[in-house]
């Protein structure tokens, strides 16, 4: 006789073995390891698991779980896009567990706040020309210019402060004329903004920089990197939304306007010595 109804606790326990037997060793070789990091090896081995079910195994292992601090954003489609610079170091898989040799990266991490479609790009520093590059290239990733961005305070946004109003860095200000975007400043009154920027990176160099291991800085980390935001944007459901990034972005791009200069006399880099560094 066929039984019927739910599957008994054993049954549920045995079809997670397999799943727990693969989770060993990425534990012992790194006991951080997030757990959505866990369920994209299983999905690529061809054992998939809900991340609650990752969860509750990994309480057998961890006596505590880390938990990202989740906020909610405000506005409505193609408004509103965040853009900040992070540092992270990294792991090669020639690195042991008694040799290992500190390499940190620079990358600048841009999401549209409405679909939270993410874009990342690796830079050689936080100078004001890694900066517009990095937002010209975010900008043609997500397929258009938002209302706004926000920033964080650092000079290469604002250089300082006269009268309690900011003076742009001039580069940036240009771009952001030229291309039709409004520039808006986390402020220290609502920590609930300036959350949002810092999660941003922090998500970034948890589920990506702390999760991976590569070959090389130059060929093997931007290809992760590539693949990783396909992932990230068309296949991991968000937190805030409940659906990957690529199931609302149509619906905000309706909202962007072109990404192209608005006016062909502007130039990004414009000191002698930007150009030779590029």
């Amino acid at each position: 006789m066929r039984r019927r109804g739910p599957p008994a606790a054993s049954d549920a326990r045995g079809s997670r073995a397999p799943c727990t037997r693969r989770c060993g060793p990425w534990l012992a070789e790194d006991p951080a390891i997030p757990p959505g990091e866990i369920q994209r090896r299983l999905l690529e081995a061809e054992t998939p698991l809900g991340l609650s079910t990752i969860y509750r195994l990994l309480g057998s292992v961890r006596p505590t779980l880390p938990t990202e601090v989740m906020v909610r954003f405000e506005g409505v489609a193609g408004e509103f896009a965040q853009f900040d610079f992070g540092v992270a170091d990294v792991r090669l898989t020639s690195d042991t567990t008694t040799a290992r040799v500190r390499r940190r990266i620079h990358f600048a991490a841009y999401r549209l706040k409405w679909s939270r479609f993410l874009h990342v790009v690796l830079v050689p520093n936080e100078r004001v020309e890694a900066l517009v590059r990095a937002l010209l290239a975010s900008f043609a990733a997500s397929g258009g210019v938002p209302l706004r961005v926000v920033f964080d305070n650092p000079t290469t946004v604002v250089l300082r402060r006269e009268a309690g109003r900011p003076v742009w860095n001039a580069t940036l200000a240009q771009a952001m004329l030229d291309y039709g975007c409004g520039i808006e400043l986390c402020t220290p009154s609502p920590p609930e903004q300036k959350g949002s920027v810092e999660n941003l990176v922090g998500f970034v160099k948890r589920a990506f920089c702390a999760a991976r291991r590569f070959q090389t800085l130059e060929t093997d980390l931007p290809q992760q990197l590539a693949a990783w935001l396909v992932y990230a944007n068309t296949e991991r459901p968000s937190r805030a939304t409940g659906v990957p990034p690529v199931a609302r972005l149509a619906t905000e791009q309706a909202r962007l306007h072109a990404p192209s200069p608005r006016r062909t006399t502007a130039c990004t880099c414009r000191s002698p010595s930007a150009r030779r560094r590029w």
